[in-house]
């Protein structure tokens, strides 16, 4: 059994932490990178010198942007590669951690559409539910205590995945506590900044956060299937 945890959670997670690197360096670290020239007064939102001051650094964002053009761009990117790869393998072994349980109590069966599933519940709990409180954020947007928004994260991730797990294997009685348990950190609300007094331009955060949600949507949809798919297969071979 342990060996096809590893198997399955390595398998999926590296060849979807490859997938997620790539659509993060398309869609998610050119943001960043004019996210950290806002940060650092290099552009100045609302600024009359704004448009032009970017269109000077449109070369110098885009070069960043690309892990190339700074001293440090070739080791942040592999560094980002790197950690993506670990995290996506960390979350892989989660699901099949789940399909591990699943089994054992003969909930269900796994195929790559169930992990579907499973790969959903876990976008829910770790990205979509989260962000009704803690929206993903750019550099130099303001933000509440660090170590309170991490514990609110976890909490919630925690009260999501076992509100779903209620709401998928429960009576009545338990599907209405799921309900209950997964409204809970939402009650509690999450910290938040004292103001409102970030520099990055609201336009460029909206656009962030849709990007965050959408690109990991894509990856953890790809990360059940595939572990899916390899948790089927290493069971069908004697």
């Amino acid at each position: 059994m342990l060996k096809r945890m590893l198997a399955s959670g390595l398998f999926a997670g590296l060849i979807v932490g490859l997938l997620a690197a790539g659509l993060q360096q398309a869609f998610l670290i050119p943001l960043i990178s004019q996210a950290e020239l806002y940060e650092a007064g290099t552009l100045v939102h609302f600024d009359q010198a704004a448009s032009h001051s970017h269109s000077e650094a449109g070369s110098h964002d885009h070069d960043h942007g690309g892990g190339v053009a700074s001293g440090h761009g070739a080791s942040r990117t592999l560094l980002h590669v790197l950690t993506t790869l670990l995290t996506n393998f960390g979350f892989g072994l989660l699901l099949v951690a789940g399909f591990a349980l699943a089994e054992r109590f003969e909930l269900t069966r796994i195929d790559p559409r169930t992990g579907v599933i499973f790969g959903l519940a876990g976008f829910a709990a770790t990205q979509l539910m989260p962000a009704m409180g803690l929206a993903p954020e750019l550099p130099g947007a303001a933000a509440g205590q660090l170590d309170y928004r991490q514990l609110w994260w976890l909490f919630t991730c925690v009260a999501t995945l076992g509100g779903i797990a209620l709401l998928a294997w429960g009576n009545i009685a338990a599907r209405i506590a799921a309900a209950v348990l997964i409204a809970v950190p939402h009650l509690v609300d999450a910290p938040q900044p004292d103001g409102f007094a970030g520099v990055v331009p609201p336009e460029l955060s909206a656009l962030f956060a849709a990007r965050v949600l959408a690109v990991g949507a894509i990856v953890w949809v790809a990360l059940g299937a595939l572990a899916g798919y390899f948790w089927a297969r290493e069971a069908a071979t004697p």
